[in-house]
């Protein structure tokens, strides 16, 4: 199948991926690695009036400790979390998830944040997030930011 009709949209900065969010509401959608919202888009199982392009926001990008706390983006492939020292020093856990979720290809462009997002229950990251691991969310447009903790009850 092929993809219904949509605008294609490639912000620069978080400001003009929240404004168009808020601009275009439920008819928007974020694209960052594609993994499960292309699918969706192939079956029309989504059909979205704007698809945001978020790959050229460094700002999502990249892994790095800072003190006690490992931030990840919401950019960051399977892959690059998979080849992380930091991430295999700091977060094994999540070092030890990464060979477990679909294949390589998937691997080298399915992202953090669209996993997180999606929130299968069948995904290595939610999993991993419920684990011990204190993670929290960053939640954004919200004044002040959203930090959202994982907490599973048991």
């Amino acid at each position: 199948m092929k993809a219904p009709a949509f605008a294609y949209v490639k912000p620069a900065s978080l400001g003009e991926v929240f404004d168009l969010l808020e601009r275009h509401g439920e008819g928007a959608k974020l694209l960052a690695g594609g993994q499960s919202l292309i699918p969706s888009l192939n079956m029309r199982l989504s059909s979205p009036e704007l698809l945001i392009d978020i790959t050229g926001i460094s700002a999502l990008a990249g892994i790095r400790v800072e003190g006690s706390v490992v931030r990840i983006g919401a950019l960051a492939t399977h892959a690059e979390i998979g080849q992380s020292p930091e991430i295999a020093m700091h977060v094994p856990l999540l070092a030890k998830a990464v060979p477990h979720i679909a294949h390589a290809a998937i691997r080298n462009r399915g992202t953090l944040g669209g996993s997180l997002a999606l929130a299968d229950p069948a995904a290595e990251y939610p999993a991993c997030a419920l684990a011990p691991l204190g993670a929290r969310v960053t939640a954004m447009p919200f004044t002040p930011e959203r930090i959202l903790k994982a907490l599973a009850k048991v």
